[in-house]
């Protein structure tokens, strides 16, 4: 029961964060791709959302299943499943996204507000899928 409450729970975050990688890497951080344009592909259309919207939603599905198979860090957030769901979101990020999106800008010529976009972004994804996942399970 605990594996359906979260595949919904991470099924809801990713498209909440399809909403949020839209604001903040297609909208506030957007501008920044311009300051490396031999970086991006010359077109963006449905086909890249689509295929981007697909891996966040992936990415939240399985952040949310692996809270609800590990239970998250209950030794380091308490009783919380606020603070719980958080701190596994934000260890999700650093162990996976952070230095994935770290290595790739130093080695490809991304202008750095991009990677600070893209941080923030997943991020964001990890947390909102964490939290959901802790809300569902523990809550």
């Amino acid at each position: 029961m605990h594996l359906l409450k979260a595949i919904f729970a991470g099924v809801g975050a990713g498209l909440l964060g399809i909403l949020t990688s839209w604001l903040v890497t297609g909208v506030i951080f957007h501008p920044y791709q311009r300051q490396s344009p031999d970086t991006f592909r010359g077109t963006e259309g449905p086909r890249e959302y689509a295929l981007a919207s697909g891996a966040t939603l992936i990415a939240a599905l399985i952040v949310a299943l692996f809270f609800a198979l590990t239970g998250g860090v209950p030794s380091i957030a308490g009783s919380s499943w606020l603070a719980n769901g958080a701190i596994f979101g934000v260890f999700c990020w650093a162990t996976v996204g952070a230095p994935v999106l770290l290595s790739m800008g130093v080695f490809v010529n991304f202008h750095r507000g991009v990677v600070m976009g893209l941080l923030l972004d997943w991020l964001l994804v990890s947390v909102l899928a964490a939290v959901a996942s802790a809300w569902a399970v523990l809550g």
